[in-house]
């Protein structure tokens, strides 16, 4: 499919990449052929014993299906996807998915537990007992409680290390649950996006810069990209609907 980059949020980056010396580059667009029961290339962790991601190459560009497989409160899937990223002060980094969250389609009906973005490689537990896990990360979360935030909304939440501050937007950050807005996010798909310059993240809804951004960012620590889709209170089923996902990161001084 086509991909448009907006300025205002994709600042600087190149894309393609022009200068490797100076920048790295990860894009899934999920229309291959891919195994993702069997390739090496991912890490799928359930949940309880139901949750799968498949591939649909019938829907335009190819799409990844993250599903919890039922509404069994806790059930889900972890899926890291292999690309390492390591976060670093001194080189900027952009991330951007498209997706659609919806429990079935043509509800305005959004679970209460789902992660995307970066986490620590080998992490297997983002989400554990409705709360964010222990461990580094940062990206999107509809979990309602770390930090508060108010139903039918997500945010944009990081954690340096296990132990440390959750550092997050707080609550009414970023509305997608609801028919006063269309559907984005859950009847339609939306972008959401990061960009991290000099130590703090920002985050954009359809290139738009939205809310304030957040610090207390992993450095130094080896990253994946991760999605999570779980059902939370045993009557919806826990769905991402994901299009494709890019991370561009620039360089560090001190890289060799």
């Amino acid at each position: 499919m086509a991909v448009r980059y907006d300025s205002g949020m994709a600042g600087g980056f190149s894309f393609p990449i022009t200068t490797p010396q100076r920048q790295y580059m990860s894009f899934n667009d999920f229309n291959g052929g891919q195994n993702f029961d069997a390739d090496e290339t991912i890490t799928l962790t359930q949940a309880g014993s139901q949750g799968t991601m498949t591939q649909d190459r019938t829907v335009h560009g190819g799409v990844a299906l993250f599903s919890s497989g039922n509404n069994g409160d806790g059930n889900g899937v972890n899926v890291q996807m292999g690309e390492i990223i390591e976060l670093d002060e001194a080189g900027d980094l952009f991330f951007e998915v498209r997706v659609r969250f919806a429990a079935t389609a043509g509800t305005s009906s959004l679970t209460n537990e789902q992660f995307i973005g970066l986490a620590k490689t080998g992490t297997t537990a983002v989400i554990a007992s409705d709360t964010m896990g222990n461990v580094g990360y940062l990206g999107f979360t509809s979990v309602a409680a770390t930090p508060t935030t108010t139903a039918g909304y997500i945010q944009l939440v990081a954690k340096n290390a296990a132990g440390a501050t959750i550092n997050g937007a707080g609550a009414s950050h970023i509305k997608i649950d609801t028919a006063a807005n269309g559907g984005v996010g859950v009847d339609d798909f939306v972008r959401l996006g990061i960009v991290v310059r000099n130590g703090s993240a920002q985050a954009f809804v359809n290139g738009e810069k939205t809310g304030a951004a957040i610090t207390g960012l992993p450095t130094g620590e080896l990253m994946e990209p991760t999605f999570v889709a779980q059902a939370d209170d045993g009557s919806l089923v826990g769905k991402q609907l994901v299009d494709y996902y890019l991370i561009s990161c620039g360089r560090s001084s001190t890289a060799l």
